[in-house]
């Protein structure tokens, strides 16, 4: 508590417990209540300033917390005040982060409610595929019931029957997840590999020097990595110089060297990119269909 003065957005880092703990949810609660009504009393051509604001002022605050010094710096006035502010931002780091994670919990429960939404429209009016609708809801709260009651303290049945529903939840817990989930995710993600086949086929047609090169190359690759590729220049010495030609010492080099630099590359200009757009979300210069739409 001793570095709220310094930083109050610290926003009350205290442990409570009992039932001080019950009138914090409570004034968490209307303090929420009462931020909604007020965001929703404003007029709409105002909303998006507020948000604009908000998120501005979210970027503001980590950005100075990783950009100041934490440090006093030798010889400069003023750098003792900048330290001591800068690490009164990363004590309250931490109770930010909280914040975030109850906002993102409440983006998730919104998703959840346009889900519901969505698939009980289907079910209602019986559109086509609306037993897939159906099957969301009775997927959706039985892993919900099921992952509950698997952690959950049930002591009140007594030793012998909460043990036993535990094990039981538990059991439906592993075939729901790793028999259903996982399985399906592997067979939707298998299918994917015949998208790869069509359009490596239509990328490997050569018609110019540079698909010819990726021919090649793909070629060298996918023989360097089986044993076939191995057993076709396995009459070349192991050492010396012309062990190079092996093939798989050629798809090491091409994998560790020119695949090497060019993911390096690439990645580097995602980096940029992701820079670029985190910049002007924040500054709330992007534009689309979403924040030019009237809140």
């Amino acid at each position: 508590m001793g570095y709220l003065p310094d930083f109050p957005m610290a926003l009350l880092p205290v442990s409570v417990h009992g039932k001080m703990l019950a009138v914090y949810i409570f004034g968490a609660l209307m303090a929420g209540a009462a931020g909604l009504v007020a965001l929703m009393a404003v007029p709409p051509r105002y909303r998006k300033i507020v948000v604009v604001g908000v998120t501005f002022f979210g970027g503001l605050y980590f950005s100075l917390e990783f950009l100041l010094p934490h440090q006093p710096v030798a010889h400069i006035p003023g750098s003792a005040g900048v330290a001591r502010f800068a690490n009164s931002l990363t004590r309250a780091k931490p109770n930010i982060a909280d914040w975030a994670m109850v906002i993102a919990s409440f983006t998730l429960l919104l998703g959840t409610f346009n889900l519901f939404a969505i698939h009980s429209r289907a079910v209602k009016k019986k559109t086509e595929g609306w037993y897939n609708s159906l099957a969301f809801f009775i997927t959706f709260f039985l892993i919900l019931i099921v992952g509950i009651l698997k952690d959950s303290p049930v002591s009140k049945l007594g030793p012998g029957a909460a043990k036993g529903l535990q094990s039981v939840c538990t059991s439906l817990y592993g075939i729901l997840f790793d028999g259903f989930v996982q399985n399906l995710d592997a067979t939707m993600f298998s299918l994917i590999a015949f998208y790869i086949v069509s359009a490596a086929y239509r990328a490997f047609r050569v018609r110019s020097a540079e698909a010819g090169l990726m021919m090649g190359t793909a070629g060298i690759i996918m023989l360097g990595l089986v044993p076939v590729g191995a057993w076709l220049t396995n009459w070349l010495p192991s050492t010396g110089l012309l062990a190079s030609l092996r093939l798989e010492n050629i798809t090491y080099w091409l994998l560790t060297w020119p695949n090497m630099a060019a993911q390096r590359a690439i990645e580097f200009g995602l980096a940029i990119g992701a820079v670029a757009m985190s910049l002007r979300i924040w500054l709330s210069l992007e534009r689309g269909s979403f924040f030019d739409r009237q809140l």
